[in-house]
């Protein structure tokens, strides 16, 4: 009876194994490539930065909001909210399709608007020169 287990477990392996294989091949077979991005899409758009955005009253407390104020702005340069800052100060991304955009375009673009009061560029600030070393600020 053993002779007869193993022969049956033998045939059961080989054919799922025929069976996984026959499945590898029609998948590879298929030649499926990735689907197109709808029109206007943001994967088609290249960001162009991330702006600090204080609109001024009625107050902006939602994203929502923040977003059909900016929906609101036309334009090559679009403008789609990340999150809120504090302070009332709202995170901004700055998208486009065109090539030669700027962010300093977007900020224009932004501070132009009626209910902007504020639009900064979020960008990481360096002193421009070495911190003074002397009698009161040693190197160390």
């Amino acid at each position: 009876m053993s002779i007869g287990k193993s022969t049956s477990t033998h045939r059961l392996r080989r054919l799922l194994f025929v069976a996984a294989l026959c499945g590898v091949a029609a998948v590879a077979a298929c030649g499926t490539s990735p689907a197109e991005p709808p029109p206007g899409a943001i994967s088609d758009d290249r960001a162009l930065g991330d702006i600090l955005v204080s609109f001024t009253p009625p107050p902006v407390t939602t994203s929502l909001q923040a977003g059909e104020v900016l929906g609101q702005i036309e334009g090559p340069v679009r403008f789609v909210v990340k999150r809120p800052m504090s302070g009332g100060v709202w995170l901004v991304t700055a998208i486009t399709a065109q090539p030669d955009a700027t962010l300093d375009q977007a900020l224009q673009t932004l501070r132009g608007q009626p209910r902007v009061q504020h639009a900064e560029p979020d960008r990481l600030l360096r002193p421009h020169r070495t911190i003074p070393q002397g009698r009161d600020m040693p190197a160390d």
